[in-house]
Formats: structure tokens, C-alpha cells, sequence
């Protein structure tokens, strides 16, 4: 009887765990660039400071062929240097883009903010933001 014993593999692996860890960094940071990237940012972005600096009003819409999502956002400075943020209704409900240009005329107390607008095509307008009316919490 022979016995056989077989030499040990001692060949270094194509494939290093270092390798490896590096190949999974990039493709996990590709995946997460790609949905970053898929995700539409908005048509218009505006945001609108008042004289003192207290309040301000940031308004975006984000439009689609199936019609435009329009968010205005009252932002309060509180007495403590915090900040209170509280959405507003809907005040537009047109299917293009209307933001394009905008000026703020912000009343004496700043309690509203009557803004008028000028978008891309089509006649411009005027809305008034009364921030009392900024009821919607996150």
C-alpha cells in the first residue's frame, strides 16, 4: 500500500478579502449615487426673507406632465434661536410652472407676504401668504 498524501495548495487567491471589500464600497455607493440622482429636484426653489430676518417663506414646485406640486414652507425664528417651521395649504393649483421669477413685498408686521410671480409662459400673477394660515406640522 502507497500512501498518497497530497501537497498543500499554498497559491495566493486571485480575489484578496481587500480586493473584495473595495469592489462591494464602490458598487454600494454606486447604487446610492444612482437613486440620489434618479430623484428629480425641483423646477423652482425661492426663498423669500423677510426685512427683520425673523420669518421667511421657502417655496418649491416640482412639475410633471400629469400637473406641479407646489410646497411653501413658513420658517419662524423663535425667541430661543430655534426655528419653527409649519407648511402651508396649497395656494395655486395650475399644471405649469409659475415661479420662475418672484419679488416679495412682506407687510409691516410681517404676518403676511404678498409675492408676484412671473413664470416662464404664460401672464404673471399674485398670491398672498398669510403666515397664520401655516398650520400644517410635519
Amino acid at each position: 500500500m502507497t500512501n498518497n498524501q497530497s501537497q498543500p495548495d499554498n497559491r495566493r487567491a486571485l480575489i484578496t478579502i481587500r480586493i473584495f471589500i473595495v469592489a462591494a464600497v464602490v458598487l454600494i455607493a454606486s447604487a446610492v449615487a444612482a437613486v440620489w440622482f434618479s430623484i428629480p429636484g425641483p423646477d423652482t426653489k425661492h426663498v423669500l426673507v423677510s426685512p427683520s430676518g425673523m420669518r421667511s417663506i421657502e417655496m418649491t414646485e416640482l412639475c410633471t406632465p400629469m400637473g406641479c406640486k407646489r410646497v411653501t414652507i413658513a420658517d419662524e425664528v423663535q425667541p430661543d434661536g430655534s426655528h419653527l417651521r409649519t407648511g402651508c395649504l396649497p395656494q395655486r393649483a395650475e399644471t405649469t410652472p409659475l415661479f420662475n421669477k418672484v419679488v416679495a413685498t412682506w407687510s409691516g408686521s410681517e404676518e403676511s407676504v404678498t409675492i408676484d410671480f412671473t413664470p416662464a409662459k404664460g401672464p404673471s400673477g399674485t398670491m398672498t401668504v398669510v403666515l397664520s394660515n401655516c398650520i400644517l406640522t410635519e
